[in-house]
């Protein structure tokens, strides 16, 4: 069976609110990574961009996820504030870029944990107007993943479609970015944007503080 292309674009907060889950992150991006390499299904090549108030910075574009870099406490160090509008504008901006493999998919997944506080080219209305017409026209997955936010208000608020979001505790991001993972496959081997929609098993796992105490 041939494995299907996709373009998994990850845009990463990098704001000082996530140094609280710095490791957490490092290992989810990098789970998630390992999972696309041991992927029967998909053919994927990676991008990862981290941002914040000082820089948006791209440390790698569409590498093959056999090749793709990992990540560690020297290439993410949170600082600063949240400009989550312009960041995606760049990421929107940058995947129009790219040059596309017959057939391939685009992921676009966007992990926050703050609310929009620093932008200033972008505002929401301009990026609900470009990520419905990205979703709408070109058929790209555009997934919302807030930690320890009102996640569905957020991704509403910006034309993400409903079944997209994910609601997460900043425990979960492994999890998290592994539904995310299996979310994409769905996508990319049916061409439906609907087989993504994320599971109810897999919100609850996200949103899920772990076992109760007695």
């Amino acid at each position: 069976m041939s494995k299907s292309p996709l373009l998994a674009y990850i845009l990463l907060d990098r704001s000082g609110s996530m140094e609280d889950c710095r490791d957490t992150t490092i290992d989810a991006f990098n789970e998630y990574v390992m999972g696309l390499r041991r992927s029967d299904e998909v053919d994927a090549r990676v991008t990862l961009t981290i941002f914040d108030s000082q820089s948006i910075d791209t440390l790698q574009q569409a590498e093959p996820a056999k090749s793709s870099l990992e990540l560690s406490r020297q290439t993410y160090v949170p600082r600063a504030t949240t400009p989550l509008l312009d960041a995606i504008g760049h990421a929107v901006a940058d995947i129009d870029k790219i040059g596309l493999r017959a057939g391939e998919k685009v992921g676009l997944v966007i992990l926050t944990d703050g609310l929009e506080n620093a932008s200033k080219e972008h505002a929401k209305e301009t990026i609900r107007k470009l990520l419905t017409d990205r979703q709408d026209n070109k058929g790209w997955l555009v997934t919302f993943l807030g930690a320890d936010i009102d996640a569905f208000a957020e991704a509403g608020a910006i034309g993400i479609k409903g079944g997209n979001y994910l609601a997460l505790k900043k425990g979960k991001l492994r999890e998290s970015m592994g539904h995310t993972f299996a979310s994409q496959a769905r996508y990319a081997r049916s061409g439906d944007i609907n087989e993504a929609a994320f599971l109810d098993a897999e919100r609850e796992d996200a949103n899920d503080d772990g076992p109760k105490k007695a």
